[in-house]
């Protein structure tokens, strides 16, 4: 965490979710694979009971699977996003952020659910 030149902080949170075949996240035919997730949130002044938040998400993700029937398929790629609110500091910042947190990766997850790969 950081003081900006805006009276407010910046502050970030790093999330790694291990998908591998060792890992916890085990599921089906996956042999290695991670979520590794980048949150940096910017925290405006407070006016009235309200502060502004500026969120900026970077994804990086990586599967690799190694079956019989499917053979070999390896993937990795990046999503950034970003998301802006201006909230009530009634609750707290970290409830704040932690809220906008969660919304960020169901987005990120669900825009990643849609992503086509074409076999070439």
């Amino acid at each position: 965490m950081w003081e900006d030149d805006n009276e407010g902080f910046v502050t970030s949170f790093l999330i790694k979710k291990d998908g591998s075949k060792t890992g916890q996240g085990r599921r089906g035919y996956l042999e290695e694979g991670a979520w590794d997730a980048i949150h940096v949130i910017e925290v405006g002044p407070e006016e009235e009971e309200n502060t502004n938040y500026r969120l900026t998400s970077t994804v990086m993700l990586t599967l690799t699977t190694n079956n019989e029937s499917s053979g070999t398929f390896s993937l990795s790629g990046s999503i950034r996003r970003q998301m802006s609110m201006k909230l009530s500091v009634v609750n707290g910042h970290l409830c704040n952020m932690g809220r906008m947190i969660e919304e960020m990766e169901s987005k990120l997850r669900n825009s990643l659910d849609q992503v086509i790969v074409s076999k070439e």
